[in-house]
């Protein structure tokens, strides 16, 4: 599989883990955009090696802790890490400033994303986890996923503090935050860490316009 969005988060991938604030912010990101995020588990699904091979990685900078055992296969080629001990959890829990003993609402606690490098690592996990973006070729289409709605809502509140122009959608219990336009979507990859992307889709748009352009000569 090489699809546009799994080239994406491959690219994103390759960004260095450096700062610990900043993997924290990311595994922020990846753990209200995964399948499976409570006080009593923490379940991530991926079927992109890149992001497999990242995730121990992210999870011991963040929060020094490993996940329970080495990632299990689906029957769909697709890996499952998980978290369902509960001092592990509870370490995460706090690390992200929620309190365990409460059933966690989940709010996005913006005092880990005071930082612009932490803001830009917490959207590139939630996109590594919950995200996708269309083939330029076909359409401009890039959404984030979460079953954490309010959560959600905080987010596109964050995106459009940072200038973007996100759209939303309810889809079978999930918040899809969405963009159609081709330069907030440019944008965003760029910020995130898949510029070789985001210049793909400059390409095709160019290719685009001048198809139209030869098309309404020929007409």
């Amino acid at each position: 599989m090489s699809s546009f969005a799994y080239k994406a988060k491959n690219e994103m991938c390759r960004t260095q883990l450096s700062r610990q604030c900043c993997a924290r912010a990311e595994a922020y990101g990846v753990l209200l955009y995964c399948n499976t995020f409570t006080p009593s588990e923490v379940r991530i699904i991926t079927e992109n090696p890149e992001f497999a091979a990242r995730l121990p990685k992210l999870f011991h900078k963040a929060f020094s802790l490993k996940f329970d055992q080495l990632p299990e296969k689906d029957g769909r080629g697709k890996l499952i890490f998980r978290i369902t001990d509960r001092d592990k959890l509870a370490r995460v829990i706090n690390a992200l400033g929620y309190d365990p003993q409460q059933i966690m609402a989940l709010h996005v606690n913006f005092g880990l994303l005071e930082d612009d490098c932490c803001r830009t690592a917490f959207l590139r996990g939630a996109f590594l986890a919950g995200g996708s973006v269309t083939d330029p070729q076909k359409r401009y289409h890039l959404e984030l996923a979460t079953s954490h709605v309010q959560a959600g809502r905080e987010v596109e509140a964050l995106l459009r503090d940072m200038g973007f122009e996100p759209k939303n959608v309810m889809r079978q219990n999930n918040l899809i935050t969405y963009f159609k336009s081709s330069t907030h979507i440019e944008d965003l990859l760029t910020l995130i860490g898949a510029p070789g992307r985001a210049l793909e889709i400059m390409s095709a748009k160019i290719e685009k316009e001048m198809r139209n352009t030869v098309n309404r000569r020929v007409n």
